[in-house]
């Protein structure tokens, strides 16, 4: 019969003086890793989200020519354009903001649609989605610290 090692491992380890207390070195070192790995993924992940949803987004900015107010019904046209995410008018309804697509649409389209209306509608701006994003944010900011 072949000397089992498993067999008389209890009484090798009394004898030795060795005992388990708590939990291994690599288990502990598994555990701060991933502790380490959830915190930064739970710091980067929805800045990468964010980001990539609205990479392919600009805003482009309109203004009507004699400070008039823009009408429901076009806007309601504009939000129905393919690649449109948004448009809105600002506090005083003199100037519309239209978030869209860049990959599916362009300024022509609202132009060419302004036009069909006989509209005298001026390109103020514009710019990238997350750029305008974080400008009202910091203009939030400031005219709360005010």
């Amino acid at each position: 019969m072949a000397w089992d090692p498993e067999t008389y491992r209890e009484k090798r380890e009394k004898v030795l003086g060795i005992r388990k207390r708590g939990i291994s070195f690599g288990s502990l070192s598994a555990i701060v890793s991933l502790v380490i790995l959830l915190g930064f993924a739970f710091i980067s992940v929805p800045g990468a989200v964010s980001y990539l949803s609205t990479r392919h987004l600009d805003d482009a900015i309109y203004k009507l020519a004699g400070n008039s107010v823009w009408e429901g019904v076009l806007v309601a046209q504009i939000r129905q354009i393919d690649g449109v995410r948004a448009a809105q008018q600002d506090t005083h309804g003199t100037r519309l903001v239209v978030t869209f697509d860049r990959r599916s649409t362009n300024l022509v389209t609202f132009d060419s649609l302004f036009k069909q209306k006989k509209l005298d509608a001026a390109l103020l701006n514009r710019v990238s989605h997350r750029a305008r994003q974080t400008t009202l944010e910091a203009e939030k900011e400031s005219s709360e610290t005010l």
